[in-house]
Parts: C-alpha cells; sequence; structure tokens
C-alpha cells in the first residue's frame, strides 16, 4: 500500500466511532433517582441500654457499627450488611451482561475510627428491614452458606486501637463484582465482619443518613460491547480501504 493509501486508510478509520467506549456508573441512594440501597447492621448485645439487640432490626438508622465487642463482659459483636440492588439491566445508568467490568469501588464515610473488619460476598438473601442477629442465625457465618469463606477485603488489625481513621473509606470490589455479573456469586451484597479482638467499633454513614454526598457510593468503571452497526461501519470503512489499495496496487 502507497504512503497515500495509508494517509486514506487513517482518514477513514477516523471518521468511524470507536469500537468501545469506558464508562462509569455511579449507584448511591438517592442520586439520579436510584433507589437500591439497603445497608444495615446486626448487633450480638442482649443487655443493651434499649433491650436486647438480638432480635431487633437495624435497618431504619442511619450509621452501621461494625465492632468486635459493643457490650462487655463477653465478646457482642456488631455486624455490618451493604448492597446495591438493581446493578444489572438493559436500562440507561445499569451494567449490561455484555459489558466489561473495568473497576467496582465502595466508598463509605467513616465518622467513627476503629479497629476494621473483613468483609464477604453475602450468599444468602437479605432484606434491611427485616434482618436481625436471631434471624440470620446467631450472626452472620462466614461458613460458605451465609456468606462467602474468602474474604474479598480486609482493613485494620485485630486489637482495640483506631487502625481505621474518619472519612472516606475506599474498598475495591472488582472482583466481587465480576463474579455477580457472571452468576459465581448471587449478588447479595456484602457482610463487614469485626475481628474477634476489634473491640474499637467503625461507624460510617447509611443510605438514611440525612445528606445524600455522604451516603455509601459504588463507582463502577464498565468498558461497553460495540453496537452491531458500529462492527458493520468498521467492516464497511475496512473494505474501503481494501478496494482503495486495489485499484491503486
Amino acid at each position: 500500500m502507497t504512503l497515500r493509501n495509508l494517509i486514506t486508510a487513517s482518514a477513514l478509520l477516523a471518521t468511524l466511532p470507536a469500537t468501545a467506549s469506558a464508562d462509569t456508573l455511579v449507584f448511591q441512594q438517592g442520586l439520579n433517582g436510584y433507589a437500591g440501597t439497603q445497608d444495615t447492621m446486626v448487633r450480638s448485645n442482649e443487655t443493651a441500654g434499649d433491650g436486647d439487640s438480638r432480635g431487633t432490626n437495624f435497618g431504619l438508622l442511619d450509621f452501621i457499627s461494625v465492632d468486635g465487642d459493643d457490650g462487655s463482659p463477653g465478646a457482642k459483636p456488631n455486624q455490618g450488611l451493604i448492597r446495591f440492588d438493581n446493578l444489572f439491566g438493559n436500562t440507561a445508568g445499569q451494567i449490561k451482561a455484555g459489558d466489561t467490568i473495568v473497576s467496582a469501588v465502595l466508598n463509605i464515610y467513616v465518622d467513627n475510627p476503629g479497629s476494621g473488619f473483613t468483609m464477604y460476598d453475602m450468599l444468602t438473601d437479605w432484606s434491611q428491614n427485616v434482618i436481625t442477629w436471631n434471624s440470620i442465625g446467631n450472626g452472620i457465618q462466614a461458613n460458605g452458606i451465609e456468606a462467602a469463606t474468602a474474604p474479598i477485603f480486609t482493613i485494620g488489625g485485630n486489637n482495640g486501637s483506631e487502625n481505621v481513621g474518619t472519612g472516606w473509606l475506599s474498598i475495591d470490589l472488582t472482583v466481587s463484582l465480576q463474579a455477580a455479573q457472571a452468576g459465581s456469586v448471587p449478588g447479595y451484597g456484602w457482610a463487614m465482619i469485626p475481628f474477634a479482638a476489634g473491640t474499637n467499633g467503625i461507624d460510617f454513614y447509611t443510605s438514611e443518613y440525612f445528606a445524600q454526598n455522604f451516603r455509601p457510593q459504588l463507582s463502577v468503571e464498565v468498558l461497553a460491547v460495540p453496537e452491531p452497526e458500529t462492527y458493520a461501519m468498521l467492516l464497511a470503512g475496512l473494505g474501503l480501504i481494501g478496494f482503495a489499495a486495489r485499484r491503486r496496487g
């Protein structure tokens, strides 16, 4: 192909739309009408000042506490739960079946520093307005039935120090969300389980918090599959290039 042919080919290809485009989808309660966030905690303290917490639902609270011991004496942990429903679908703003998930990051705003926690894929369905410590069966177990056995994220340490500070905390959920898209996990969100000796509880704002911009946010970067007409235009352009090359060959 001559230099003139190459210039012609480059010009033709430049007029074609990109074969794939990256897009960032943001899911946050109240943002652009999104209303699919569920988040709550389950508490094991039966001697709390407000009564036995084990049968109490905390789905309407504006904060979650993840704590290895929320009441002494004895280990009385709080566990956190969060999920984002209606992530996948064919409407605008959803992750489509053919999209490539490049990254997925959960951002939560920590307003009380604490020890830390380990995060697992939830395998059992749950609702923030129903679940309690008792209803899930003595809290959430990472046993491959209620939650996955392998953690997807860990932060902090197994002690009573303020290992996790206040402010925005970013949690990489890329692999987990890719698994949900593939059907390897059911997409029931995630459990936050404290360390056994992590007695300094971490508190963060939930989707019920009054200020929308401080609510949990899931940011997903996707690479969309090109539309069929894009492929057709690309093939047509390449055909024209080949034709031009043959005529001038």
